[in-house]
């Protein structure tokens, strides 16, 4: 089934950093009412659309939920906040002029030190990713939202059983 370019001059607006390839498809070669079809470059082949604005849309949704131009929250603050392992059970992150040490004390319990104030930060911390979360907030580098909306993912992980769709 051979398929020509809809318009060679005009190219399809770039989503999430993709360009789509949406392609005509002639009377013969549709054999149905889907005219469109729509294809992502990393992807192939996403769907056949009637329409050509339902191509497109279809290719918003496709980009948004497929590839993501923006990291998760979490993700966000992991870049922001590099700890690395100074020694077992010790990891350390430096930001400015302070230097942020977490110590586990515990299984699933961690404490963080300000190393130049000589200070710990209360909070109750049960992963790496809280410290990270709360050396964030405290260095002034990720605002209140972004912090919370990083705390919510973490506590709203997906289930044990979950299957991942894709």
């Amino acid at each position: 089934m051979s398929r020509r370019p809809r318009r060679a001059e005009a190219q399809e607006p770039a989503v999430n950093g993709l360009r789509p390839v949406i392609t005509e498809l002639t009377e013969d070669e549709a054999g149905g009412p889907e005219r469109f079809v729509l294809q992502c470059p990393q992807c192939g082949e996403v769907g056949r659309h009637r329409y050509l604005l339902l191509a497109r849309r279809s290719f918003e949704e496709h980009a948004d939920e497929v590839h993501p131009a923006v990291e998760s929250p979490l993700d966000q603050i992991r870049t922001l906040v590099d700890l690395a392992e100074a020694t077992p059970g010790t990891w350390e992150c430096q930001l400015g002029a302070e230097t942020y040490r977490v110590h586990e004390i515990g299984p699933g319990r961690y404490e963080v030190e300000v190393c130049s104030h000589r200070v710990v930060i209360d909070a109750e911390l049960g992963s790496l990713d809280d410290a990270r979360i709360v050396i964030g907030a405290h260095a002034q580098l990720v605002g209140s939202a972004l912090a919370t909306a990083a705390a919510i993912q973490l506590r709203h992980g997906a289930p044990a059983g979950a299957v991942p769709r894709e």
